[in-house]
């Protein structure tokens, strides 16, 4: 992608000043250690002058002094910078990868939204997922497919008060509902200038311009959470409930 590129740049540079500038400390570091510890043993040793093995060993140092000059430079800057390098190439990769998980999800929502037909049964296949649920949950299909005359008011009574707390549980763990109108119908309320037509009907004697006053007669219902799942392109959306067959 085409912001790949200039980020890549960006971050290698970065990168590569961060490791030089620690590489430049730790060479300093280096080496104002060793010519702080070579000044030590020469102070001893010059005291200890006389002993022959003290001397032996401010030569074997000053040698090894010499070779970790020679070597800690070219060695540990193919260290820092390698280090960076590889640094850059983890970045880089969890980069492409993000950058192409987030066009897959954008071009996936905009073909939903480009496209109108696609969008419309969308919107259908969540509508049946949702009549689905209340289905599986509260048996509610069930019961708006049975024959009401077959059975008695006390009957009825009895079967909706368990399908009426299945699905009540049902909405609230998907949309729990809340009243767009927070008051009791029957109250006088006012309606405010600029209100949303979506959420309010006005109906009587509507004329001239609000704020209106008006009598509550449904609080209406709004939806103060959708936590619907995404749904799979394989599944039949026809389906709201499978048939159950036993086998014996």
């Amino acid at each position: 992608m085409d912001i790949i590129k200039p980020y890549s740049r960006q971050s290698f540079l970065i990168i590569i000043f961060i490791m030089g500038l620690l590489f430049m400390i730790t060479v300093v570091a280096f080496y104002f250690g060793i010519d702080l510890i070579f000044s030590n043993i020469t102070i001893t040793g010059k005291i200890n002058e006389g002993v022959k093995h003290m001397v032996d060993k401010i030569n074997h140092f000053a040698l090894l002094q010499q070779n970790l000059r020679t070597y800690f430079v070219p060695v540990s800057a193919i260290l820092f910078f390698s280090t960076g390098f590889v640094l850059w190439l983890i970045l880089k990769l969890l980069l492409s990868k993000t950058l192409m998980n987030k066009a897959d999800f954008e071009k996936k929502e905009a073909e939903i939204v480009t496209d109108p037909e696609k969008k419309k049964n969308n919107d259908r296949r969540y509508f049946l997922h949702l009549l689905s649920v209340l289905q599986r949950e509260g048996r509610l299909v069930d019961f708006f497919s049975e024959n009401l005359e077959l059975y008695n008011d006390a009957q009825i009574g009895a079967a909706v008060r368990s399908i009426h707390e299945s699905c009540n549980k049902t909405m609230k763990k998907y949309l729990n509902l809340l009243a767009v109108i927070d008051k009791n119908e029957g109250e006088e309320v006012i309606v405010e200038p600029g209100f949303n037509p979506n959420a309010i009907k006005l109906t009587g004697n509507v004329t001239g311009e609000p704020p209106f006053n008006g009598i509550l007669r449904h609080r209406g219902w709004k939806a103060s959470k959708s936590d619907l799942p995404v749904l799979s392109d394989t599944k039949d959306s026809t389906v709201i409930a499978p048939a159950e067959v036993e086998i014996e």
